[in-house]
């Protein structure tokens, strides 16, 4: 029997679960040059255990949300966060590179739940008064993850061996799978719930197929993926090149990789104090080219001085910056399009970040050969091409 929870316990509690997701991620980026070896593979098929469950993750993100107003929060949540344990528990025990990537890719089905449904569960229970506030905050915390997960990653690593991320990865899994059982009531009125799941399916391709015939949101959506995918090809390749190429080991890189999702959290801090003072096309275009900017400065220095530890934690902290100023606003702009649908809007935005991020780090890893040129020609791609969504955003007349 749950035994209900007060609101100053339920929010420690969200903000666990929103730490899903950086510690399915962040915290096993130290561990995927170790894989190459571990398992005799190629950079590509290492790659892909980062990059499928980002892309898996982005697609269960759009969904978890439907399924969560149908069945009631706790039921979908206990379910997502059963997979996340699940595919860590394969992934522990994987014998060959296959078992992984299958573990991997259940763990990332998992992940989506928790950024959405701790959002979900922080409406109803804080009212939408409070909302802004506690969502801010989930922000914050959010943000820590990928901050702390590669540091603490690297040193476990080091100390044992990449296998017991997942067994700690389990233990968390479990720990909140026990604490949401027995202490999280369900927060979701039954009267508000609806009953059939095609309705549910329908609903979700309606509101997307609507949002998508704007090219304004279209704009909107593609422009934080594209700095996302950017700045994820930077982070995902910086632990082979760390290794690889400068002989770095995994405790140092969890420490040097401390600087890029610092640069993001300075950046949304900045965009937070800017507030309603500057435009959402002012913010999203500056943005953007600074992030271009950035990239071309990197390569340039990169000619001059060659490939170090410096030429990429630097750049991944003025990229950080970048994508934290104008990502908020992209997210607003995306939103107003339609304001019935801004939660769709917002899961939009979520995929893009998420799936975009994934695909970059995946052609990072086809075209990979040691050096920062494979990374730099990417990250050169998605900067363009968010500089065009921009523009486009800023130029394209709303709908009446």
């Amino acid at each position: 029997m749950t035994t209900p929870a007060s609101p100053r316990f339920i929010f420690p509690l969200l903000v666990a679960i929103t730490f899903v997701a950086p510690l399915a991620n962040h915290m096993f980026l130290p561990a995927m040059p170790v894989l190459t070896q571990a398992f005799a593979t190629g950079t590509a098929l290492a790659f892909a255990t980062l990059s499928l469950t980002m892309m898996t993750m982005a697609v269960t993100t759009l969904v978890y949300g439907g399924f969560a107003d149908q069945w009631g929060r706790k039921k979908v949540l206990l379910a997502g966060l059963a997979l996340y344990t699940i595919g860590a528990e394969v992934c522990w025990f994987a014998p060959d590179i296959w078992t992984l990537l299958a573990g991997r890719i259940l763990q990332g089905a998992g992940a989506g739940c928790g950024v959405v449904l701790a959002r979900a569960i922080a409406r109803d229970v804080y009212g939408m008064e409070r909302i802004s506030s506690v969502i801010a905050n989930l922000t914050a915390a959010y943000v820590l993850g990928p901050l702390l997960a590669p540091t603490i990653g690297g040193f476990l690593i080091a100390w044992e061996s990449w296998r017991i991320l997942f067994l700690v990865i389990t233990i968390i899994g479990l720990g909140l799978i026990a604490l949401i059982a027995l202490r999280l009531p369900e927060t979701h009125h039954p009267a508000l719930r609806q009953h059939k799941v095609g309705s549910v399916v329908a609903g979700i391709f309606r509101n997307y197929s609507q949002l998508m015939r704007v090219p304004r949101f279209n704009a909107y959506a593609l422009m934080p993926g594209c700095l996302s995918g950017a700045f994820f090809s930077l982070a995902t390749a910086s632990s082979f090149l760390a290794r690889e190429s400068l002989g770095v080991s995994t405790q140092e890189f969890g420490v040097w990789f401390l600087f890029l999702p610092a640069g993001f959290m300075c950046g949304n801090l900045m965009s937070g104090q800017i507030g309603n003072r500057a435009s959402i096309s002012f913010m999203t275009i500056s943005g953007s080219l600074l992030n271009l900017l950035i990239i071309i400065a990197m390569w340039i220095i990169h000619e001059y001085w060659g490939l170090s530890m410096w030429i990429i934690v630097l750049p991944g902290f003025m990229l950080g910056i970048a994508q934290g100023m104008c990502m908020p606003y992209a997210q607003s702009g995306a939103m107003q399009i339609n304001p019935a649908l801004a939660g769709s809007a917002s899961g939009a935005v979520v995929f893009c970040q998420l799936f975009l991020a994934g695909a970059g780090e995946q052609t990072v890893g086809l075209i990979a050969d040691g050096t920062l040129y494979p990374v730099m020609i990417v990250m050169l791609g998605f900067a363009i091409t968010a500089v065009i969504a921009a523009f486009v955003a800023a130029t394209t007349q709303p709908k009446k």
